[in-house]
C-alpha cells in the first residue's frame, strides 16, 4: 500500500514539472524597437520606451526591470487629473496572448532613476524585464533623443 501512495506522490509531483516546464514554453515575450531618452548631462533620471509583443498562449506579467545604468527602474504611466498630466507608479504590466503593448513618450513607459551619469545619443543601454513566471528578458537599448529610429538599430529580443 505504502508503494502505490509513494508512486501516485511520485506521478503528482512529475506532472506538476511537466506542466511548470510546459508554462514556460508557452511565454515568448519579444521587445521591439527599445531607446531610452538622452537628457542633458546632470540629469538623475531619464526614461525608456519599447514594444512588447506577447507571441505565447498565456498572459505575461512584467512585475519589474532593471537596466544597467540606472540604480532603479520603475513602471509609469501618464494620466490625466484635474486637467494637469502626472505620472504614476505601475506596479506590473499584463500583455495578453498576441497582444502589442507600447511604452511610448506621453503614456506607459519605464523610468531609469539614479543614473550616475546620462547616457549620450549612440550609447546603448541593457534593459531587463523580470516576469512573473521567474524568467527575465533583456535587450539592447539605443540612446537617442527622439522617437526618430531612422538612424539607429532596431533593438530586438525574443524570450
Amino acid at each position: 500500500m505504502i508503494k502505490i501512495g509513494m508512486a501516485v506522490l511520485l506521478a503528482g509531483i512529475m506532472s506538476l514539472a511537466v506542466a511548470e516546464e510546459q508554462a514556460d514554453q508557452d511565454i515568448m515575450l519579444d521587445i521591439e524597437n527599445a531607446w531610452v531618452r538622452a537628457l542633458p548631462p546632470g540629469q538623475p533620471n531619464t526614461a525608456a520606451y519599447l514594444t512588447l509583443v506577447n507571441r505565447g498562449e498565456v498572459v505575461v506579467v512584467v512585475e519589474s526591470a532593471s537596466a544597467d545604468v540606472a540604480d532603479k527602474v520603475e513602471i509609469h504611466t501618464t494620466r490625466s487629473a484635474d486637467g494637469l498630466m502626472r505620472m504614476e507608479q505601475l506596479q506590473s504590466l499584463e500583455v495578453a496572448p498576441g497582444e502589442r503593448l507600447a511604452l511610448a513618450p506621453g503614456g506607459t513607459h519605464l523610468m531609469l532613476l539614479g543614473l550616475e551619469t546620462m547616457p549620450v545619443t549612440g550609447d546603448t543601454v541593457r534593459l531587463c524585464l523580470q516576469l512573473a513566471s521567474q524568467s527575465e528578458v533583456c535587450t539592447s537599448a539605443d540612446v537617442r533623443k527622439s522617437s526618430d529610429a531612422s538612424d539607429s538599430q532596431n533593438g530586438q529580443h525574443h524570450h
